[in-house]
């Protein structure tokens, strides 16, 4: 069958007076044009393809249009690379480059509160009650009764007077 497929093609190859005709393309030559034709529409030459050949009809391109690309074409190719390129998994951080980030924020923190430690205003001391109120107190405890109260009101009211005083020159 080969045989009557290859006499096929060489008679049809024939011209009318008995010759063969050395322009007319085969499938071979049709496919290799059709490959070479979607190459130089992407730019470059797939694996099939003779690398001179690519080359040589790049180069009678570039000599016919002077490389002038319009935006649909630019538009076309960018689609054909987004859709062929393969989509890359981005990489799981090994373990230790956490370390040094929590290292630093956790150094930062202890830091900031031994600063805050330090920086604490010294204690003040408050004014130390008179024996008044101390006794004032005392009955106020021992005998709930209202003259009791109303003493222990009063040094109170004195007692608080002299600590809103020390409170007062102490945060001016």
């Amino acid at each position: 069958m080969s045989d009557e497929h290859e006499s096929a093609n060489e008679q049809s190859d024939l011209h009318e007076d008995g010759l063969i005709d050395e322009d007319a393309l085969t499938e071979e030559e049709l496919a290799e044009a059709a490959a070479l034709a979607r190459a130089l529409e992407r730019g470059h030459a797939e694996d099939a393809l003779p690398e001179d050949a690519f080359q040589t009809a790049a180069l009678l391109q570039f000599s016919h249009d002077g490389a002038e690309l319009d935006a649909a074409r630019a538009d076309a190719i960018l689609e054909d690379v987004f859709a062929e390129a393969k989509v890359r998994r981005p990489e799981k951080a090994p373990w230790w480059r956490w370390l040094v980030p929590v290292s630093l924020a956790g150094a930062a923190a202890t830091a900031a509160v031994l600063l805050m430690l330090r920086s604490a205003p010294d204690a003040m001391p408050l004014p130390r009650p008179d024996g008044a109120l101390l006794q004032a107190q005392a009955t106020a405890a021992a005998t709930p009764t209202e003259g009791a109260g109303a003493e222990l009101d009063r040094a109170m009211g004195a007692y608080r007077g002299q600590v809103l005083a020390a409170l007062e020159d102490r945060y001016r």
